[in-house]
């Protein structure tokens, strides 16, 4: 991988789109798993936080790899604060 110096237009939004996939893909995919488990507000809350958070993923990672650990990072804290989330809403001691 090059500082990017000498990458053309094209090979530039190429490698964008890689790194806006990687990304954004884990935090999709646990969306779609969500949703196809029946947690439809839960999905697109995981949805758009998670293409919010992984376009800053993708912009401010150097490499395909960096970004796809962000996005993997990012995918897990979206599950840990559902996860925190549903069990303060269906915690006994209300």
């Amino acid at each position: 991988m090059a500082d990017g110096l000498l990458l053309t237009g094209k090979e530039r939004l190429r490698l964008f789109w890689l790194k806006f996939g990687a990304g954004v893909g884990p935090a999709l995919a646990v969306a779609v798993v969500a949703l196809a488990l029946g947690g439809g507000s839960v999905a697109w809350t995981i949805a758009i936080f998670g293409v919010l958070i992984g376009l800053l993923v993708a912009t401010n990672a150097r490499t395909l790899r960096g970004a796809l650990i962000g996005g993997v990072v990012v995918a897990l804290v979206l599950v840990v604060f559902q996860a925190i989330v549903a069990w303060f809403i269906s915690h006994p001691i209300q």
